[in-house]
């Protein structure tokens, strides 16, 4: 507990994080958006790209590494990439706003936008509130409802093994750290989205689509569905301007391939901030799988003109077969070799400590 107490603990280390963030953005804000875009501006910004990539080294703590190396070295990088060239949410262009809001592109809503894992609705927003919107946001709020529920499960599973050491169950509970991320990643986006909406007016997409589970095609899963604000950026900055290099038929399937490379790279990037181990590819390895996954699926569905298409119901259970094996054999390990279990189990318990601790001394 003592290691995020006090000027030299994590949570001062936290702070300078994003001291450091906030006042490269402003660097961006001023001085690169008046200097023309391309070449001229990568320039200007790519020391401030160079710094976001070695932030998280600074932190130790899983939780704090993960959010800025995702949030920052990841996302904020992207999109100051396209806002090089004029393009991305960071771009002049003007943004849809709720219509209480002005479009105007200040600085904090520039900090805003560039820190947050959000995606900008692209469509003007409707002012109306229909019926099924409403029961869209109910559907939308018990699934989340679940999805904490669920996490409340896992913690307890921890909890549990922890207690009475059950290590016959570690590849079970290693298992589970992959469902905590996503849970963890999926609420903590949600949670962005409605901030940017509150506080910034802006108009924002659901960062996930309704239902991951019922996902039938690799297209569907990780185009549509999975993590919107990750493959907006990767289709612009990868997918797009490969297919507009390899303009014959099959350049959608090197485009496919660079997009999930790339993605693998990135995982691979953020693993190695936790474990500080050079990674072993099993994160790139099952990247490069889902991508050939898609591309044998677009390929079978243009050669027989859409007339190759398998049961809806046969299409979710190889794309949920493949996920769960490729999860297991290759995501899993290289949560095993950084001991992410042990990591976790530390830092839910220093918050265990600290809770328990301000509830002794609080006075009513």
């Amino acid at each position: 507990m003592n290691e995020f107490a006090g000027d030299g603990g994590e949570f001062g280390r936290f702070i300078k994080v994003w001291c450091t963030v906030f006042s490269s953005l402003t660097y961006c804000y001023y001085i690169a958006r008046n200097i023309p875009k391309g070449f001229p501006r990568l320039l200007s910004v790519l020391p401030i790209v160079y710094i976001f990539s070695l932030l998280p080294l600074n932190l130790t703590s899983i939780h704090f590494t993960i959010g800025v190396g995702f949030f920052i070295s990841w996302l904020a990088n992207f999109k100051l990439l396209l806002f090089c060239y004029d393009s991305g949410p960071l771009s002049s262009n003007p943004l849809p706003v709720l219509p209480s809001s002005t479009s105007s592109m200040t600085l904090l809503r520039f900090l805003a936008i560039a820190c947050l894992p959000i995606m900008i609705k692209q469509s003007n927003p409707s002012s109306s509130f229909s019926s099924s919107s409403a029961s869209v946001h109910i559907h939308r709020l018990s699934y989340y409802v679940m999805q904490g529920f669920f996490l409340g499960l896992i913690f307890y599973i921890y909890w549990y093994d922890e207690q009475y050491q059950h290590k016959q169950h570690f590849m079970i509970i290693n298992f589970l750290y992959i469902f905590h991320m996503e849970i963890i990643l999926e609420l903590f986006l949600v949670i962005y989205a409605a901030l940017a909406r509150l506080i910034f007016n802006l108009e924002v997409e659901p960062p996930f689509g309704n239902m991951l589970v019922i996902s039938s095609s690799f297209h569907e899963f990780w185009g549509r569905r999975w993590n919107k604000v990750v493959s907006s950026l990767l289709r612009s900055l990868i997918y797009e301007p490969v297919r507009r290099i390899t303009k014959q038929s099959w350049g959608i399937y090197v485009a496919i391939l660079a997009t999930f490379s790339v993605s693998g790279l990135m995982h691979e990037l953020i693993i190695f901030y936790i474990g500080r181990k050079i990674p072993q590819g099993n994160l790139f390895v099952f990247f490069i799988l889902h991508g050939i996954g898609m591309s044998v699926e677009i390929y079978l569905k243009r050669s027989s003109n859409g007339k190759c298409q398998l049961h809806r119901l046969g299409s979710q259970l190889i794309l949920s077969g493949m996920l769960v094996l490729s999860c297991y054999y290759l995501i899993n390990p290289s949560l095993e070799r950084n001991r992410v279990d042990l990591m976790v189990n530390k830092e839910i318990a220093g918050l265990i400590k600290i809770i328990k601790s301000s509830s002794r001394h609080r006075t009513f």
